[in-house]
């Protein structure tokens, strides 16, 4: 699919708004790959824009399942007269909406089972009645139980998420994770106004993992749709999803 000639090309990476055609320009002139999130495209300048998309011979969409809402059709309609390939693993949305297109290549569940991508998922089920404390500490020894097996017993550099849904209850349960597991140096992750460095340290000492690099993150919604981190094994809801689909999905990444 891809030939020989292009094995390294030179990427541009568009992380914020483009103010000027002028910079448009550069990044054509010195890219063969542009990647950019439909935000960041939604925040250039209109002229900009249109540059790029003018230079552009394709539109490659991943994750083609949010291709209806308002932000992401309005970047591909400016590319209605080039090759648009998109890529989806999740081609039925909730809301019913479709995805438009001719599906060229469909790889089934039976395939990906017959090929060993689905392995056995360990659920360990916790019983605790008492205080929400009470209930996150139960959780949080069985998790640690798991991570220590893997990474003591079994010799696999395997990490650790909790997700919880609020920036306050990851930053309580955070402190339960330092008490009960301070040598794999825990870190937390969320959204937010200043957040943008310690989030940074912190996904720095995961994907590092040096002898002082931590082996547990605490997540709220983060790290999780195109997030791809294969040593990830462990996961410790301390609270539900939304949704079962993103529940599936928040699993099948462990």
């Amino acid at each position: 699919v891809v030939p020989v000639e292009i094995a390294k090309p030179r990427v541009a990476i568009i992380s914020k708004g483009i103010t000027s055609v002028d910079d448009a320009r550069q990044i054509v002139e010195t890219a063969n790959v542009i990647v950019a999130l439909p935000n960041s495209l939604e925040a250039s300048e209109r002229d900009a824009i249109a540059y790029l998309v003018d230079a552009c011979s394709d539109l490659i969409v991943d994750e083609a399942h949010h291709v209806t809402a308002t932000t992401w059709h309005r970047v591909r309609e400016q590319f209605q007269k080039k090759r648009i390939l998109q890529f989806t693993a999740t081609p039925f949305r909730r809301d019913a909406k479709s995805i438009d297109g001719k599906i060229i290549f469909n790889y089934k569940l039976g395939d990906a089972q017959a090929a060993g991508y689905y392995r056995t998922i360990n659920l360990r089920t916790v019983e605790e009645y008492g205080e929400r404390n009470a209930r996150d500490r139960a959780i949080a020894i069985e998790a640690l139980t798991a991570l220590r097996k893997d990474r003591d017993s079994l010799h696999l550099d395997h990490l650790l998420m909790a997700r919880t849904c609020e920036r306050d209850r990851a930053e309580e349960v955070a402190k339960i994770y330092q008490e009960l597991a301070p040598e794999y140096k825990p870190v937390v992750v969320y959204s937010g106004t200043g957040r943008a460095h310690a989030n940074k340290d912190a996904l720095s000492s995961i994907l590092d993992r040096g002898p002082d690099g931590a082996r547990i993150v605490i997540c709220v919604d983060m790290l999780g749709e195109g997030f791809d981190l294969p040593n990830l094994k462990v996961a410790a809801l301390h609270d539900n999803h939304k949704s079962l689909a993103i529940t599936l999905q928040f699993i099948g990444r462990f």
